[in-house]
């Protein structure tokens, strides 16, 4: 396992105050590294149920942090405008590099660019831009993120292998499994 590159999830950045969100989007990338790095390349290609492979779902959550990442400079975020690059449904050395790069470029957000107001291109009407927060798009992102890392733990199941019960688990669904004796991680 590449711990450099977990680390950056936690720890990296530039040492500015930095929105809560932040870390906790790229802690969930970090655990996608680690999945990815326990998996071989037939298991991380294999496309079952007509949800995709999971080296897709990699390639499109790192489509919307990419989105995210490239909209926040000019204050207009398009997700629709995704990059959709194959390579990272297909290679698992590169996907660690493009999760990796998009790590970096999170963490260097600082707390001043995550408060500031951008549009957000409708997906219905791509003539119309939502008022919204870079705050408010990190949580959807986060968000994003967690449901399909939900789909590829339940893809990865589905063919017989282990995941960590709680990857791909909400944040509110942790704490009702925390708060509640009935749920066991």
């Amino acid at each position: 396992m590449n711990h450099n590159l977990v680390d950056l999830g936690r720890n990296g950045g530039c040492g500015n105050q930095r929105n809560p969100l932040i870390p906790m989007i790229a802690t969930e990338f970090s655990r996608c590294v680690q999945l990815i790095q326990s998996l071989d390349d037939e298991q991380y290609m294999l496309a079952s149920n007509g949800t995709g492979s999971v080296g897709g779902h990699v390639r499109h959550n790192l489509d919307f942090i990419n989105s995210f990442l490239n909209g926040i400079a000019v204050r207009r975020i398009d997700y629709g405008m995704r990059e959709r690059d194959i390579r990272i449904e297909a290679d698992r050395q590169f996907a660690i590099s493009r999760i990796g790069f998009a790590i970096r470029r999170l963490n260097a957000l600082d707390l001043e660019m995550t408060e500031q107001t951008v549009l957000v291109r409708s997906e219905v009407d791509g003539d119309l831009w939502h008022a919204s927060s870079a705050s408010r798009e990190l949580e959807f992102v986060h968000s994003h993120t967690v449901h399909h890392q939900a789909l590829i733990a339940e893809k990865l199941r589905g063919i017989g292998l282990e995941v960590a019960s709680d990857f791909g688990v909400a944040p509110s669904t942790l704490r009702f499994w925390a708060e509640s004796s009935e749920f066991q991680l």
